[in-house]
């Protein structure tokens, strides 16, 4: 394989392993040499996303094997991305990339009936902006923004939106107004840097949040180097549910840190044990919740705080994505295959309002994005070690 690509950099890790960044011109591989063996394989670079994974290689002697951690790779990893991001023109592509991906995930929604408001559809919720043309005169209306200000944005925009004239209401005109630049630059943690961690890691060849995406990133190197990058919507089935996980981050952002993730063996009897209250129950289909349907039982407690009791309705096999990874501390275990989400329950209520953009409220969809949003949380922060030296995040 590399006599078609290019070793663009390496390190001795010690003297039986050496780990290499391989290139042509598309998203790198990570190269493991094992020098016991003389022998290479070539790997994405999702394969560093599963923290429990150990890197085994066959030693001199018959039978064998010498064993490391992903912890012990780590600095070896960043090492060599960091030059692998100076011997190429990476950065340049991830600078142009993240442009076109802001615009795709702030493309407005457009409502042209108030009746609409009522009941939005599901692909209008996963925007962060709608573009309401409702108003007397026809071809004026607001970008409304479909996420709540916290302090530091409310002097950059008004709640109300941004007015717009003769119909022109595409991502192109919002960018136009300075909203997007305005909001970056009073909330960076929120809006500049999720955007680059998805670019680093879409080109790198990450997974999509969890989901398998080298189809669609092998898509974007072959057009043309990103110089003319392939067109896509934030709802692209393509992008695995990604731009639909963003923008629940986004939306809900102010709530994550007062939301508790747990893997369970028992999650009804564990949050009983907690003093919670059973008050119902809504079966989930597959996708929501994860791959399989998920029946979910929600708890109340005296001290105003609720929690979800999530359990996959068949038994999953060790690796199949449940999600588990993101509880808190992580985990994969075979046995615990059931979730617990605690949080204030006035912030579920609050959460359930913001999703409804004053329509029906919805409990599939807001307990979806919430969960969406914490496994979105959790993947950039897995990601930031090995991105770091492109994005500039620490």
């Amino acid at each position: 394989m590399d006599d078609k690509g290019e070793i663009v950099s390496s390190y001795e890790v010690d003297e039986n392993l050496t780990l290499q960044i391989w290139t042509k011109g598309f998203s790198p591989r990570l190269v493991v040499f094992n020098k016991n063996q003389n022998k290479k394989k070539y790997i994405r670079l999702n394969w560093l996303e599963d923290l429990d994974r150990k890197l085994s290689i066959k030693g001199r002697k018959r039978g064998s094997a010498i064993n490391y951690t992903l912890s012990d790779l780590l600095p070896h990893m960043q090492r060599i991305l960091s030059e692998y991001a100076v011997y190429t023109t990476f950065k340049t592509y991830l600078w142009r990339f993240s442009v076109t991906l802001e615009k795709v995930l702030h493309a407005p929604a457009i409502v042209f009936d108030k009746n609409e408001f009522s009941l939005l559809s599901e692909e209008k919720r996963c925007r962060l902006w709608i573009a309401d043309l409702t108003g007397e005169k026809k071809g004026d209306g607001f970008f409304r923004p479909f996420f709540p200000l916290d302090e530091r944005e409310k002097g950059t925009i008004s709640e109300e939106g941004l007015s717009f004239v003769e119909t022109r209401c595409s991502v192109e005109d919002l960018l136009k107004t300075g909203a997007v630049r305005k909001l970056n630059g009073a909330n960076i943690a929120r809006w500049h840097h999720p955007v680059r961690i998805v670019a680093a890691a879409m080109l790198l060849g990450f997974s999509f949040c969890g989901e398998d995406g080298s189809e669609f990133t092998d898509e974007l190197w072959h057009a043309g180097n990103l110089e003319k990058p392939l067109s896509f919507k934030i709802g692209d089935p393509r992008l695995k549910g990604l731009g639909r996980k963003f923008v629940g981050y986004v939306r809900h952002i102010g709530m994550l840190d007062k939301m508790e993730v747990r893997a369970s063996l028992d999650s009804d009897k564990d949050l009983q044990a907690e003093g919670y209250v059973r008050k119902r129950r809504v079966d989930f289909p597959a996708g929501l919740l994860g791959n399989v349907d998920t029946s979910v039982t929600f708890f109340g407690r005296e001290d105003g705080m609720m929690a979800l009791g999530c359990k996959p309705k068949v038994k999953l096999a060790q690796g199949s994505g449940t999600g588990l990874y993101y509880a808190s501390p992580p985990q994969k275990s075979q046995e615990k295959r059931e979730l617990t989400y605690a949080f204030p329950a006035v912030l579920y209520e609050r959460a359930l309002s913001l999703d409804a953009f004053g329509g029906a409220l919805d409990d599939y969809f807001t307990v979806g994005q919430l969960a969406s949003a914490k496994i979105f949380e959790a993947w950039c922060n897995s990601l930031i070690p090995y991105i770091s030296y492109f994005t500039g995040i620490m």
